[in-house]
């Protein structure tokens, strides 16, 4: 079922309504300068990925063999012992 014009209206009553039409233009400069810091951040993450894969190509693994890796096992904790509080 298509949002028509008669729906969109009413969502923005209800914008207007619980926001009010003060705080509307802040609310929306607001975004704007968020959207635009998440984008530049993405593109900068794009743009490292993209340095560290030029400087070396890993290897292609299997999916057992990722799974199977050691960064993605448990780690092993040692069992404290209750009469020393250093360890």
């Amino acid at each position: 079922m298509p949002i028509g014009p008669r729906e969109l209206l009413i969502i923005l009553l209800v914008v207007v309504l619980l926001f009010g039409a003060k705080k509307l233009p802040e609310l929306a400069r607001s975004m704007g300068r968020s959207m635009r810091i998440f984008k530049s951040e993405v593109n900068e993450m794009k743009a490292e990925n993209e340095q560290q894969g030029q400087l070396a190509k890993p290897a292609k693994q299997t999916d057992e063999e990722f799974w199977n890796s050691p960064e993605m096992q448990p780690r092993q904790s040692q069992p404290r012992s209750e009469g020393n509080p250093n360890s």
